[in-house]
């Protein structure tokens, strides 16, 4: 009884102890003035489009919004220069300037309260596809996937970065049945009419735009972004040769589909900043969710603020696949 007695009169101090160690620490946190945020891949053949917020302070609880009130403007390295005009999806866009591969890009943003931000980028060129392939395969547990090859030829004598990425273009079709009340006929020698009920239908057709979740075990592959679904990687391993990648995609949206699907491939070719604010940006994702991790630092290539202005050029491969339906196999009991 005397050694219960003991252990609990320890454990009370204990705990006494432990409720005393408290010490209240001033963390001198810098106060920074806000800075413009400019986020923008300028693409071959597209709308130029750039979003702009600001930057808070880490205590600042506010939302991040649109800066609606900024100035900016396009500059190609010829000197020609348009301005940007805030509207659709709160955005600055411009449709007068063509972007070229192999050009660089400069585009500047002020507004009242802050800095001068600017970005610059080069665009690089289009690495066409030189052959693409697929073949219908069946993986481990029966489902049916697509294999696919890309062969492209590297440009020699300059590093070069790419991104890879598949999209499905799917019809899907829903008939919605009705049933009403109806006469089905009328008998004149018996006066007799017959009341039955009339089935109606109303197809209702959706089109889905996504992207296709793919794997690939390439030796080159540098980074997979699982949220947008895609690979990046550079031609470290084949610089100046001929070069195929291989991976599989899985057939589940063409389940149902009412047509044939368009599935597209994109060989994006992107500039070095781009490349570079993937990869970190993937990292820091990753890196977020494990206490152990080292803090990642997003890549910026934004002067006097922060962002990414990347530059990228595609092409584009389109295959036409047919749709699948399910097989029910019920099971004899």
């Amino acid at each position: 009884m005397r050694q219960k007695q003991k252990y609990t009169i320890l454990l009370i101090l204990v705990v006494l102890i432990l409720g005393a160690c408290e010490k209240n620490v001033d963390i001198d946190i810098e106060v920074i003035d806000p800075m413009i945020v400019m986020n923008g891949v300028l693409q071959v053949d597209s709308t130029v489009v750039i979003y702009l917020s600001r930057t808070r302070h880490i205590l600042d609880n506010s939302e991040i919004n649109v800066l609606t009130n900024a100035t900016v403007h396009i500059t190609d390295s010829e000197g020609n220069s348009e301005q940007l005009v805030y509207g659709t999806g709160q955005l600055y866009r411009t449709d007068q300037m063509f972007i070229e591969s192999g050009k660089e890009y400069t585009i500047t943003a002020s507004a009242p309260g802050y800095n001068d931000a600017e970005g610059t980028c080069i665009i690089p060129e289009t690495v066409p596809v030189v052959k693409f392939d697929t073949s219908t395969i069946v993986n481990e547990w029966g489902e049916k996937m697509i294999a696919f090859e890309v062969v492209f030829d590297d440009p020699a004598g300059v590093e070069n970065f790419y991104m890879l990425s598949i999209r499905s273009q799917v019809e899907y079709a829903n008939t919605q049945y009705m049933y009403y009340e109806d006469t089905l006929y009328v008998d004149q020698e018996k006066d007799t009419v017959v009341v039955g009920y009339v089935r109606d239908s109303v197809v209702f057709r959706d089109v889905q735009n996504q992207s296709v979740w793919f794997e690939s075990e390439d030796l080159a592959i540098e980074q997979y972004d699982y949220r947008t679904n895609r690979i990046i990687f550079s031609d470290r391993l084949f610089n100046g040769r001929r070069y195929s990648v291989k991976g599989i995609f899985n057939t589940w949206f063409l389940y149902g589909a009412s047509d044939t699907a368009i599935v597209d491939i994109h060989l994006q070719s992107i500039d070095n900043h781009y490349f570079k604010y993937i990869n970190s940006r993937v990292d820091h994702y990753y890196a977020k969710s494990d206490p152990f991790a080292v803090p990642v630092v997003v890549h910026n290539n934004i002067q006097n603020g922060l962002g990414i202005l990347g530059g990228m050029s595609s092409e584009t491969t389109t295959i036409k696949l047919a749709p699948l339906n399910y097989e029910w196999n019920f099971p004899y009991y």
